[in-house]
């Protein structure tokens, strides 16, 4: 019995490891690549945001991640950071946590929703619209079309 308690306590233990280590990325090197599925791409994007400081670099690595068309959309970096900063976009600073609900891909694109805790502890919801990009910079890279902010109903 003394036994099996080990093997089940070896098994949490390297599920605990595993989950830890996807979870934690370092933002400093993380730039589109055709490698990156498209849960990973917005995982990074939040953990950066997570992570955003008074030099608001967690920012600078989000847009990295906004496709060419998101980026029309926004402006220059100045203007994706105050983008960032408005009141439907800054739950995202600094979040507590994230629980990422099923992604749904089809073809070239791809829809995750997430579920964050604010760092005054509520609950907000932000879907995530990606895609993979065909131009020559990012070809092949999944990269973020859109955020739509959602209101989480509370029970």
């Amino acid at each position: 019995m003394n036994y099996m308690f080990k093997q089940t306590t070896s098994i949490v233990c390297i599920f605990f490891l595993s989950f830890n280590a996807w979870g934690f990325t370092n933002i400093n090197q993380a730039y589109p690549d055709p490698g990156l599925k498209p849960n990973r791409v917005v995982a990074i994007q939040l953990l950066a945001m997570q992570q955003n400081g008074a030099s608001d670099y967690g920012i600078e690595v989000t847009f990295r991640f906004a496709s060419p068309q998101n980026k029309l959309q926004t402006g220059p970096l100045s203007n994706f950071i105050m983008l960032v900063k408005n009141i439907s976009y800054s739950p995202l600073l600094n979040h507590l946590d994230a629980n990422y609900l099923e992604i749904k891909v089809e073809g070239n694109k791809a829809i995750q929703d997430v579920i964050i805790t604010t760092s005054k502890g509520y609950r907000k919801g932000f879907r995530f619209l990606l895609s993979i990009q065909q131009g020559k910079q990012f070809k092949n890279c999944w990269m973020t079309d859109a955020v739509i902010p959602f209101e989480i109903k509370e029970a």
